[in-house]
């Protein structure tokens, strides 16, 4: 082989190198991107507590009979308001019931006020089986997202 096409073959062999390591270097950039924008996801989902509040408070009643939480026998003990940076609004209250067993909290039965008149049941709750009679237990309140932060909670008891 000459020197000049042995020349050709070393430079060839070192270009095809330098661009495999340029894409792995790519690649790495990528996933330390990829990686970062998780970490950003997770952040902005995780739920940074806001307050805690024991009753009795003055919680606004609302004007308007559509924004009243139907009758219920369960009242509001305390609970703890809890939000994420991308405006996820959860509450744990402890609720007591003073009705007869088997019973569950419902989504109507219970309200967010967020202030300007703006009620809002939970989407969802999350509870440990049926209330007993009398019983108090823990239940947690997802609202879902909002721009505004949850103010208080209101039942609306016989």
């Amino acid at each position: 082989m000459s020197a000049k096409k042995w020349l050709i073959a070393v430079v060839l062999m070192g270009s095809v190198s330098v661009h495999a390591e340029v894409a792995d270097n790519i690649e790495d950039i990528k996933n330390t991107i990829d990686g970062i924008q998780d970490s950003i996801s997770q952040s902005q989902d995780t739920m940074q507590f806001v307050r805690s509040v024991t009753s009795p408070l003055k919680t606004p009643q609302p004007k308007h009979t559509k924004d009243r939480p139907a009758h219920s026998y369960f009242t509001i003990e305390s609970y703890n308001i809890y939000s994420s940076a991308a405006g996820k609004r959860m509450v744990q209250a402890v609720i007591t019931n003073h009705s007869g067993s088997g019973v569950r909290l419902k989504p109507e039965q219970i309200k967010a006020y967020f202030g300007g008149q703006r009620f809002i049941s939970p989407l969802s709750i999350e509870q440990d089986g049926t209330f007993a009679q009398g019983e108090t237990k823990s239940v947690t309140l997802h609202f879902g997202t909002n721009n505004a932060s949850v103010i208080g909670l209101i039942t609306r008891s016989y």
